[in-house]
């Protein structure tokens, strides 16, 4: 998985387990992605102790529904990837299974002027107006 993937990944399964959605997490998730999510939070605390990534995650653990809070640790989360190829591989390991199941997560982040945008995902079977397209 490459790095902005994977902090995007595990800032999307933290956020809403350290926030004020946690019970809906638990809820929609399941017990398992919930315990998950807690290894992930666990894990992260310990492997980021005495880094200054730590405060990013501190700042999430207090508001976890703030973006720039979110985007701080995925910043933090990405370059450790990006240094670090054994965090990589624990980050991944913890994140799997973390998020809650269904749906899809997007993560955009646009800056500058941008006259066009485009993005697209396969997402299977498209009905419009009763067609097949």
């Amino acid at each position: 998985m490459d790095p902005i993937t994977l902090a995007t990944a595990a800032v999307a399964a933290l956020a809403p387990y350290l926030g004020k959605a946690a019970e809906k997490f638990a809820g929609a998730a399941g017990d398992a992605a919930w315990k998950k999510a807690g290894e992930l939070n666990d894990g992260l605390k310990a492997r980021l102790a005495g880094h200054p990534a730590a405060e990013a995650l501190n700042d999430l653990a207090q508001e976890p529904d703030n973006a720039d809070a979110q985007g701080a640790l995925r910043q933090a989360l990405r370059k450790l990837i990006t240094s670090d190829p054994d965090f990589a591989r624990e980050l991944a390991a913890l994140t799997q299974d973390a998020a809650p199941t269904g749906g899809a997560s997007f993560h955009n982040e646009i800056q500058g002027n941008v006259t066009n945008l485009t993005q697209a995902q396969t997402i299977g079977t498209l009905h419009i107006g009763g067609k097949q397209q």
